[in-house]
């Protein structure tokens, strides 16, 4: 512990407007958030096998933020840096969420789920999603650049644009009629 600073620890709880709690500091263990506005709040403790439903994460600060077993359902993340948590364990899912200029550049991601998400102008570079899934996910300016996407599964998923060039894709799933993508980055044109 920091000196000076307080620190709390909650077990079990569920929760529907976080100012009732010290978020900077705090570790939050099997809760859940609901319906909760954490835009431009900062958290630098322990989220552990913990959810995040229809909750507003735009700007929210992981500074130093240990993220194991997160799940975010339903939410609006714009902006956040995931580069920023503690990378020890880190472990993410998110289904049906908004999620737009998001870093997760050189992250270990792998297994990470995106189902039903919108992605937007969110960047991937030298980030690690072997076996991610994409199901069902829509893309708009994504960026993988380095990128191990080895057995990703992009079933379903739509407007990825990604370079089999500068990426591995090895074993990775797609269906069709996005994979022609894959054939555009190499300026190759079907007719």
């Amino acid at each position: 512990m920091i000196k000076g600073v307080h620190t709390e620890d909650y077990d079990n709880r569920q929760i529907t407007n976080i100012d009732g709690y010290p978020p900077e500091t705090a570790s939050f263990t099997n809760c859940t958030f609901t319906g909760c506005d954490l835009s431009g709040k900062q958290l630098s403790g322990s989220l552990e096998t913990c959810v995040f439903k229809d909750c507003n994460l735009s700007l929210t600060v992981f500074q130093g933020a240990k993220l194991q077993d997160v799940s975010f359902i339903s939410c609006k993340l714009e902006g956040v840096d995931f580069t920023k948590c503690n990378k020890l364990g880190l472990g993410l899912s998110f289904r049906e969420c908004l999620i737009r200029s998001c870093n997760f550049n050189f992250l270990e991601l792998k297994k990470t789920s995106f189902t039903q998400c919108d992605l937007i102008e969110t960047d991937f570079v030298g980030a690690d999603l072997e076996t991610a899934v994409f199901n069902q996910t829509r893309f708009n300016t994504v960026t993988f650049h380095n990128t191990n996407l080895s057995k990703a599964d992009f079933s379903e998923a739509s407007d990825y644009l990604i370079n089999p060039l500068t990426n591995n894709i090895k074993g990775a799933k797609f269906s069709l009629p996005d994979a022609v993508s894959l054939l555009e980055c190499m300026g190759i044109k079907l007719v």
